[in-house]
């Protein structure tokens, strides 16, 4: 009697073990107790506009190759949660910087060496850095810091010896008016003499596409040669710009918020927007515009999904922000894809001098919308006939 009960609180034992891992992988699957790795990768996963997890994509956003490699049952779990939001409307939250902050891209420091050949860095390490990933329009300038670090990761002195900035497209190089820079705390440079070295630079009508900044330089007390490079993109022209109007509505569970542009040069526009809580700053989505524009004052709807919304736990009034975007250059038009053997006789004919996009100016104010209480949105889970389909064929790859 004495063995059977011990053998019953084992049994016991071992089944709450087992109800126990299993509520921890759903807490985990929830998203709680989840590292600041996890946290970040997840986030990055769920506001991603198009599904990724194991599998390739067309335009279209139709799965066509599954990576065999993955088992299928992630695969297909991955999607169904990713699928709960649309294209078009995802989830953002502080773990989005590159979202949230969409037009900085942050470098690391580059260790530095003696010379060329030597495959030990010295104890110094140093970054050119553009403050913003692109120049756009004529007016406002766009400004790159050079600084290097000793071994304590304190700015050494730079002394800069030669500049030289040019535009690269299609494999050829076109040379570019090089920037000025200084660390006197003038011209963009935020203090004199802190080692923080600022470069200064607009972009003329010419500098359209892909540009190449190299520095050589003195650094550090032993008087070191070093040279860095670093890109960023250059827009010159401005194919439309925000012009402070908007409204928003609630629409069909979702929240519908309209934004003006004047539009000077007609075509395909890819436009984005994150929502925010107003009071707070709490991040809550970011939604996406991709149609065709024609010339003149143009309304686009951001649509910010309502169980976006509702699981974010915020009452309005919230803010429309970092509003930005670009007009689609590509010599392709997509109709060509569906007008048959005309279609295809223009798509091999096509050709291009110019680079794949123009930017917008990103708006710098912010739009508050009106009040709302969170439960004037819905709850319910994206559906779709592409949802339908792809999650068909994901389930038979199962069988």
């Amino acid at each position: 009697m004495k063995n059977k009960k011990i053998w019953i609180y084992l049994g016991l034992l071992v089944a709450s073990l087992a109800i126990l891992l299993l509520l921890w992988n759903e807490a985990r699957e929830e998203g709680y107790f989840l590292t600041e790795k996890e946290k970040r990768e997840r986030a990055e996963f769920m506001a991603k506009g198009k599904f990724s997890s194991g599998s390739s994509h067309s335009d279209s956003g139709s799965l066509q190759q599954l990576d065999e490699s993955i088992p299928q049952e992630k695969i297909l779990k991955d999607y169904l949660e990713w699928s709960e939001y649309p294209p078009n409307s995802r989830p953002l939250t502080k773990y989005n910087a590159d979202l949230l902050d969409p037009y900085f891209i942050p470098l690391a420091p580059i260790p530095m060496a003696d010379k060329p050949t030597d495959k030990k860095p010295n104890e110094y390490s140093c970054k050119l850095q553009p403050l913003q990933w692109a120049a756009i329009g004529m007016k406002d300038p766009v400004y790159i810091t050079l600084e290097c670090f000793d071994n304590k990761f304190q700015r050494v002195p730079i002394d800069v010896r030669d500049v030289k900035l040019w535009r690269e497209f299609d494999g050829h190089k076109f040379g570019a008016v090089s920037p000025e820079g200084n660390d006197h705390g003038t011209d963009g440079d935020a203090k004199a003499k802190d080692n923080l070295f600022t470069f200064q630079w607009r972009p003329g009508i010419k500098d359209w596409g892909d540009m190449y900044l190299e520095v050589q330089f003195i650094y550090g007390k032993e008087k070191k040669e070093g040279k860095l490079l670093t890109s960023f993109f250059s827009s010159p022209n401005q194919p439309a710009e925000w012009n402070g109007y908007f409204s928003d509505d609630p629409n069909e569970g979702s929240l519908s918020v309209r934004a003006s542009l004047n539009v000077f040069r007609a075509g395909t526009y890819h436009l984005e927007g994150n929502l925010v809580h107003a009071a707070s700053g709490e991040p809550i989505a970011w939604a996406s515009f991709d149609g065709k524009l024609g010339a003149g004052r143009q309304d686009v709807e951001f649509l910010f999904y309502g169980k976006l919304i509702r699981e974010s736990g915020f009452d309005g009034p919230y803010a429309l922000t970092q509003l930005r975007g670009h007009r689609v250059n590509l010599p392709v038009d997509p109709e060509w894809f569906g007008q048959g053997q005309e279609g295809m006789r223009k798509i091999l004919a096509a050709r291009t001098t110019e680079p794949d996009k123009e930017l917008v100016a990103p708006y710098r104010e912010k739009y508050t919308t009106r009040t709302y209480d969170s439960n004037t949105f819905s709850y319910k889970a994206w559906q779709s006939p592409e949802k339908d389909q792809q999650t068909k064929q994901l389930r038979e790859k199962l069988q």
